[in-house]
């Protein structure tokens, strides 16, 4: 097993504790706000602005973390987290609701912004597909974990409390996990020779960054990520409502489809070593695509537990893949403004998705969204395949990209 500094080790606690949060925010937000009478458009919206929100503030949170530093950007990041998720069940008024889903979509996109510069400095080139594989690993386990406890506990208070008050004592319980982010955070180290940017040189720093492969990358990770929003936040709607599951079982389908991420993540670096990393985030994805087709035929809960279980073990793998393959596309300086922009274009594109995904189910069917997906999947994955066609038609590829 690969060791890495203390720095990853401390970094992935506070990205186990952000999954976590975020995990019971998917899960539940939707079906909070249908118990509350709101239809699948409202939902929809909600989610949208929480995504939007992650997508914008990936620009200041960049700033953030070049000028005030890591460590503090963190904490506050976590701490909006926390606000945002405590205060959103606490008040029924939808604007107020609105307003904690983007508090809480500001402190998720700290981190989300942080992540692949942050790795890419605290490790060596020869264990960072390992990093970023374990990272990827431990975002699906807080998943996975939000998913299955999330599922349980809500089904074991709605013997004591309605459904909505079960959901708000399961956001307040994450709220309070959230905090204790702030110790590994205390723990963590600057780098030694950080100097931080002023605002007209984090500026420059995209403008450096705008070559033409980096752009087919942002285009390609914006439909890959617009695909994603239209299906993914309303995986808990369409098994809760088209196919009348109780909660538990559907945080555990939930969480078994995590677990694959979590295989998958664990097996990425060998398939890597294998078939190089471009070649390793073709086969992942376009292997996904016939079960994302599966989940939207009606079938028995074994059957659509395992097409979830490999549609998100499959197409999430290259995760770890992708995130390595962007960092390189640029210097080292100029690494936090990709990380802001790869954010930007892939939350945006979620948020248009999920609005498009809510509108769809309410208008047509709880199914039509996943065709529409899987067109998009392909688009994406003919254009990465384009963006990376050279070291494709290279007869040494694999030896030069490992």
């Amino acid at each position: 097993m690969t060791k890495f500094n203390k720095n990853i080790y401390l970094f992935l606690s506070i990205n186990l504790l952000a999954s976590f949060a975020m995990g019971i925010f998917n899960m539940f937000i939707g079906i909070y706000l249908k118990e509350m009478g709101y239809q699948e458009h409202l939902v929809g919206s909600i989610l949208s602005i929480n995504t939007f929100t992650m997508a914008i503030a990936s620009i200041p949170s960049a700033y953030l973390i070049e000028r005030i530093g890591r460590k503090r950007s963190f904490t506050l990041g976590f701490f909006c987290i926390a606000i945002g998720s405590a205060c959103l069940v606490l008040f029924e008024n939808i604007f107020f609701i609105t307003a904690m889903a983007m508090l809480n979509g500001f402190g998720l996109s700290v981190k989300a912004t942080a992540e692949g510069m942050y790795i890419t400095e605290n490790t060596k080139d020869d264990e960072r597909v390992s990093a970023f594989s374990m990272n990827f690993i431990i975002s699906n386990t807080g998943m996975m974990g939000a998913s299955f406890i999330g599922g349980m506990l809500s089904s074991y208070m709605g013997n004591f409390f309605s459904s909505t008050q079960a959901i708000t004592i399961i956001f307040i319980m994450s709220a309070l996990l959230s905090i204790l982010a702030l110790i590994p955070i205390f723990f963590m180290k600057e780098p030694k020779d950080l100097k931080p940017r002023d605002f007209k040189s984090c500026l420059k720093g995209y403008v450096n960054i705008l070559n033409k492969k980096v752009v087919n990358f942002m285009v390609y990770n914006f439909i890959i990520g617009l695909g994603a929003g239209i299906v993914v936040p309303f995986f808990s709607v369409y098994l809760k409502y088209s196919m009348s599951i109780e909660d538990s079982i559907v945080g555990m389908i939930l969480s078994i489809s995590q677990f694959g991420c979590i295989l998958g993540g664990s097996i990425i670096p060998f398939m890597s070593n294998r078939f190089g990393k471009i070649r390793s985030v073709i086969i992942c994805q376009m292997l996904s695509i016939p079960f994302l087709l599966s989940i939207a035929f009606p079938q028995g809960l074994i059957l659509i537990s395992i097409s979830f279980f490999m549609r998100n073990g499959l197409m999430n793998m290259a995760m770890p893949l992708t995130q390595n393959l962007s960092m390189e596309l640029v210097d080292e300086k100029d690494r936090t403004n990709l990380s802001s922009v790869l954010s930007l274009s892939s939350n945006v594109s979620r948020a248009i998705g999920i609005s498009i995904g809510g509108f769809v189910m309410e208008k047509v069917s709880y199914n039509a969204p996943y065709y529409v997906t899987i067109v998009l999947y392909i688009i994406g994955i003919i254009m990465f395949s384009n963006i990376y066609k050279q070291e494709l038609k290279s007869k040494c590829y694999k030896q030069v990209e490992n």
